[in-house]
């Protein structure tokens, strides 16, 4: 069961944000400042309360008493992170959606850059722009967030298995068209966001833009050890090929096109699986050390 504060409008707004959040107190107040300040103004924010312990939940109802933009809904117990990620977006009625990490910081011009591209390329279902972690530099290939624009999906997916990268493209505004139908809760591997991504990739192509930025917070879990140590306790298996629930579900629910690269892309897997499985050695060494 859930509560939830709504603010209604007499129409749908143009984007919805989607804020999943646990006990993010230190860092949800700029996450929200930077969103609120958004010079696209047609939006709503759908906040998802991860049933937190912190201050979270005063913040963010300070936040929707003072916008009718925010959506504030708090889960009655944890609901768990991906299932998280889905409310929000299940919540969202706009034309266009993102994800808005609660430790993530966007320039003022992130949204509406974004939308002024899409609208102007049907044929692409998202658009990011430069996306980087607090205090890095900006790297397109290590973020994970360059252009993807071939023509054909099995070609984006084999571009987008180039190496291991941080997803930043994951953080898109999107089509919320191209988003319906997709399960995340009951995605619970290792790479449920690079299936978001591949999913959106099987529709169309996408766009990293020159202007606007991410910053994306340095507690993520994708830049953590917890990436790693969740799935662990699965098994070994796991620990030696993590991407093996991703691939068997590629194969399982995309179209015949992407398979017939299947060698392909089984090479690609193999690489990035020996890059995951030597960052998970280190990780693992450093958490006993």
């Amino acid at each position: 069961m859930i509560t939830t504060e709504n603010n209604e409008s007499c129409r749908s707004p143009l984007v919805s944000i989607g804020m999943p959040v646990y006990n993010g107190e230190d860092t949800i107040g700029d996450a929200l400042n930077s969103t609120l300040a958004q010079r696209f103004t047609d939006f709503e924010l759908i906040i998802s309360d991860n049933a937190s312990t912190d201050g979270t939940e005063r913040i963010c109802r300070e936040y929707a008493s003072r916008d009718p933009r925010i959506r504030y809904v708090r889960q009655k117990k944890n609901q768990g992170p991906m299932a998280n990620f889905e409310i929000v977006l299940n919540e969202a009625v706009g034309k266009y959606f993102m994800w808005a990490a609660a430790d993530d910081v966007r320039s003022r011009n992130f949204i509406r850059e974004n939308f002024l591209f899409l609208e102007a390329n049907r044929d692409y279902v998202a658009s990011v722009s430069p996306v980087k972690f607090e205090g890095d530099d900006y790297n397109e290939v290590n973020m994970g967030d360059f252009s993807l624009d071939d023509n054909f999906s099995d070609i984006r997916l084999l571009k987008f298995f180039t190496k291991w990268h941080a997803n930043g493209r994951y953080y898109s505004l999107i089509r919320r068209h191209a988003l319906l139908g997709l399960s995340i809760s009951k995605r619970h591997y290792l790479g449920f966001d690079w299936m978001v991504v591949i999913h959106l990739l099987c529709q169309g192509k996408m766009k990293r833009i020159q202007s606007g930025s991410i910053t994306l917070g340095k507690c993520g879990e994708s830049n953590t050890t917890n990436v790693f140590a969740e799935y662990n306790k699965q098994g070994m298996v796991y620990f030696i090929f993590p991407f093996r629930d991703l691939i068997a579900d590629i194969y399982r629910n995309f179209p015949e096109d992407v398979r017939k690269q299947r060698i392909r892309l089984y090479l690609r897997w193999f690489v990035l699986s020996y890059q995951a499985l030597k960052l998970n050695i280190i990780f693992t060494l450093r958490g006993r050390s």
